[in-house]
């Protein structure tokens, strides 16, 4: 199930009548899960759980949860959980949350659902204030590349979730104690040469201790390709499922960049690789820095954005294979 579908699903279930039940359709058989509609056209999702129990009631914009008895037609009454949506301007949101949800829960007994719901509900409280169509194509394929360096070459792990500055709070990308490393991504087609815009003069600056090295990805955007933002991130987050605290830091910096797992052009746009490399910006690497002005910048001139060409940087470029502390980076938790 995605949420495209049970929007449909939902917007197939008639309105009843009665306002002492719910129309509601089972999420598959015998689950006693059932998305489900009210007499005012709300849209619900129940969770049966045993007579009795009871959920921290949780409200925020566009949802509410409790557990309430229901009347579900055809079936009976009983306690559940109910997730209501209750603005229609976050209805994509709670699809997507609500087939989180669903997911979660499969072969889980009775008595463990108020748990499951609660913690699934607990990661997905960040993204809740997110405009789905927040993340511009540039924003988008610039999470991409950091993402792609934190799975592909250091590994999410919690050193590394801590170490990556996704909310834009730090000077480069990753900071480690030894490390920092600046994250450029281009998806420029063609043949012709790889140019990153630096956008501030401290990005390629020393950093305050250890070595400033410069990743560069280079893709194409293509429909057929199977690496997209949504299934980074996801994996990102799957791979974090044990340290709760690191998987915690590393949604809410997802969320502060404007991601958001509802957004569904995340889902489409897929990236093929083209290349990817490293480079130790050390030395005369080809920059500009606050020092490269004698005497400062000129009056009225608060920052400089320049570009680069990559082609001019060959001398710098490192094999992957030089830079142990990548592995022992991957190999740390």
């Amino acid at each position: 199930m995605n949420p495209e579908m049970l929007l449909d699903w939902w917007s197939r279930l008639a309105t009843p009548s009665d306002v002492r039940h719910l129309e509601a359709s089972e999420t598959s058989p015998n689950s006693l899960i059932w998305y489900a509609r009210g007499p005012f056209g709300d849209y619900h999702l129940l969770v049966l759980v045993p007579d009795g129990s009871e959920i921290s009631t949780h409200t925020t914009k566009g949802l509410t949860v409790d557990v309430r008895r229901h009347r579900i037609r055809n079936w009976g009454a009983g306690d559940c959980i109910d997730l209501l949506c209750t603005e229609e301007s976050t209805l994509g949101l709670f699809a997507t949350v609500v087939c989180e949800v669903v997911k979660e829960l499969e072969g889980v007994v009775p008595e463990r659902r108020i748990a499951v719901v609660s913690e699934t509900l607990a990661r997905w409280r960040w993204f809740w204030g997110v405009d789905t169509a927040g993340l511009s194509e540039s924003d988008a394929l610039g999470l991409f590349g950091e993402l792609w360096f934190l799975d592909q070459w250091v590994g999410t792990t919690r050193e590394n979730v801590w170490a990556w500055g996704g909310d834009n709070q730090t000077r480069h990308d990753f900071q480690w104690a030894e490390h920092s490393v600046e994250v450029k991504s281009t998806a420029r087609r063609g043949d012709r040469a790889i140019v990153h815009t630096i956008q501030h003069l401290d990005q390629l600056s020393v950093p305050e201790s250890g070595r400033l090295y410069l990743f560069s990805l280079h893709v194409t955007r293509d429909r057929l390709a199977t690496n997209t933002l949504a299934l980074l991130a996801s994996r990102c987050s799957e791979q974090l499922q044990n340290t709760v605290d690191a998987r915690d830091e590393f949604l809410r910096k997802l969320s502060r960049r404007g991601y958001s797992p509802a957004d569904n052009s995340l889902r489409e746009t897929g990236y093929r690789i083209l290349g990817e490399e490293i480079y130790e910006v050390a030395g005369d690497f080809p920059r500009l820095r606050p020092s490269s002005f004698v005497g400062g910048l000129p009056a009225g001139v608060v920052d400089v954005t320049y570009k680069i060409d990559l082609t001019a940087c060959e001398r710098w470029r490192l094999d992957r294979e030089r830079l142990t502390w990548l592995g022992q980076s991957r190999s740390e938790s």
